[in-house]
């Protein structure tokens, strides 16, 4: 069944599909005994989606070491998409799976991020964080030192008495 469908698919793509200026070698195209399903199909839209997800987390990336070692980022990344509550909208949970990069195979804490987008691969919104994972909290702010209390009017410096000289001593 897939190979004939993957079969069908290849034939249909090489009418129409044009090299692209930006590959550089010969296209080998897959045969029944070569083709490997990388997915189940699904829509359109939501390979769209996908796409636009993983665009936005490469965009918003902050670690300049985050896709070391991958000949490109989209190599340490996964993806799944669902459909959920909002009609015309895509769930895409972006994975990363640096295996393929070498090194460590999540490169930090918390190594998926989660975006609603639009079938044409708008970014709609980035996951909030789970409710309750304390993982995710803005560290606490340290209290501000107490305010001293306010100073009462300022009171003239009190000068000491003035001292008078001791009367002279009688003479014999």
């Amino acid at each position: 069944m897939v190979r004939g469908w993957a079969a069908g698919l290849v034939a249909m793509l090489i009418g129409c599909a044009a090299r692209s200026p930006a590959w550089k070698t010969p296209v080998e195209w897959p045969d029944d005994n070569s083709a490997t399903l990388v997915g189940q199909p699904m829509e359109a839209g939501a390979a769209v989606a996908a796409a636009g997800a993983v665009r936005e987390l490469i965009r918003t990336n902050t670690d300049p070491t985050l896709f070391d070692g991958c000949s490109t980022p989209e190599q340490g990344l996964m993806v799944a998409v669902f459909t959920g509550p909002t009609s015309g909208l895509y769930y895409v949970v972006v994975h990363q799976d640096f295996r393929r990069c070498g090194g460590p195979r999540i490169r930090v804490l918390d190594a998926w991020d989660a975006y609603a987008v639009t079938p044409q691969g708008q970014v709609v919104a980035k996951a909030p964080p789970p409710a309750g994972d304390a993982s995710f909290a803005a560290p606490p702010t340290p209290p501000e030192p107490p305010t001293p209390p306010p100073a009462a009017s300022p009171q003239p410096p009190v000068e000491p008495p003035v001292q008078e000289p001791p009367p002279p001593a009688p003479t014999p």
